[in-house]
């Protein structure tokens, strides 16, 4: 989830405040640690064979702070990110970030907020040296930049292919006045971006505040896309279809919550997994002072659309959390501010 500028946080509470009734039980995890040493770890992205987890991380809380990537060895008796050293683009200020292994590549695709609210793009990172000695990660760098006035202002991305990328908008264009317009009266300008390798196109579907996507491919042949709608509390499941090189999306069924759903990520089942916040009101509080609690959910959506709670916490564990992901019997969730990521047995 993207943070505001404090000035338009105040001007949100009113509309939060509809967010924050009922009631949190909390669920907890076992045997759960912080591993410390990175700002604002927002969104994640894992390599099952290699163990490795890629951290797009930003200090939200200070302004003109720029961003960098982390990685963590996730098979380590004792994890700890460490800087992913790369040739950074200028003004990079990561978001949401997915990861690509196919046809003997690594890449790392990364949105990035150049200039919040005005200027936004998508930065491509290649491993171009394979690990070798006592590396773990090998030699990423930057190798190209994404931009297109459909990336109205980028939250998530998920990129099944060089050729396929899907991108999902929390806003429409247009600049801080126009997004302070937009969330007063809730408008649905937040639409869906894709790109084919050559053309950027817009799968229109707009939404209040469109935030995590994914999409999956189940064991029948049949597509989906997921997106989550911070304006239902729910995941959106379209069903997606190929006609005549074109992507089509059916009309959506939603997955309510009851909570604000953020990233989305999936298990090697096919379960997904979704971090949410109960209650938006206690999230922008939490945005001005990291010593201000957010609540904390997990939800897991199954192929069949069922849902289960799997975690829940008033946010002294974890505030705000943005990314849920499993690693063998782990649980990895990240947050949007603070300067850890919670590892839990499942």
């Amino acid at each position: 989830m993207r943070s505001y500028p404090f000035s338009l946080i105040f001007i949100l509470l009113g509309l939060a405040l509809s967010a924050c009734s009922g009631d949190l039980k909390e669920i907890p995890l076992k045997n759960c640690s912080q591993i410390s040493g990175l700002p604002g770890p927002e969104d994640i992205a894992v390599d099952r064979t290699a163990g490795l987890l890629y951290i797009s991380s930003h200090e939200r809380r200070i302004s003109d702070q720029e961003g960098k990537l982390y990685y963590m060895d996730l098979n380590s008796d004792k994890p700890e990110p460490k800087l992913l050293e790369t040739n950074y683009p200028k003004s990079f200020r990561p978001h949401g970030i997915s990861l690509l292994v196919q046809g003997g590549k690594q890449k790392l695709y990364v949105i990035s907020h150049i200039t919040p609210y005005k200027e936004h793009s998508i930065e491509v990172f290649e491993r171009t040296e394979a690990p070798k000695g006592n590396s773990k990660v090998g030699k990423w760098t930057h190798i190209q930049t994404l931009k297109d006035p459909t990336i109205t202002s980028p939250n998530d991305l998920f990129v099944a292919s060089e050729n396929e990328i899907y991108v999902s908008n929390d806003h429409g264009s247009g600049g801080y006045m126009t997004y302070l317009f937009n969330d007063i009266f809730r408008m649905k300008r937040a639409e869906i971006a894709y790109f084919d390798g050559k053309t950027w196109t817009s799968l229109g579907n707009p939404l209040y505040f469109g935030n995590g996507i994914i999409l999956v491919k189940r064991e029948d042949g049949k597509e989906f896309l997921y997106r989550s709608d911070i304006g239902t509390n729910s995941v959106l499941k379209f069903p997606l279809t190929r006609q005549a090189g074109k992507i089509v999306l059916g009309e959506p069924k939603s997955i309510f919550l009851d909570s604000a759903p953020d990233n989305l990520e999936i298990d090697e089942k096919g379960t997904i997994y979704v971090a949410a916040h109960k209650f938006l009101f206690q999230f922008l509080k939490h945005a001005r002072n990291k010593d201000t609690p957010s609540p904390t959910q997990v939800f897991t959506i199954f192929p069949d659309d069922t849902i289960q709670e799997v975690y829940a916490n008033s946010g002294a564990q974890i505030p705000a959390a943005s990314t849920a992901l499993t690693y063998k019997q782990k649980i990895l969730i990240s947050q949007v501010f603070n300067d850890f990521i919670l590892e839990c047995n499942l």
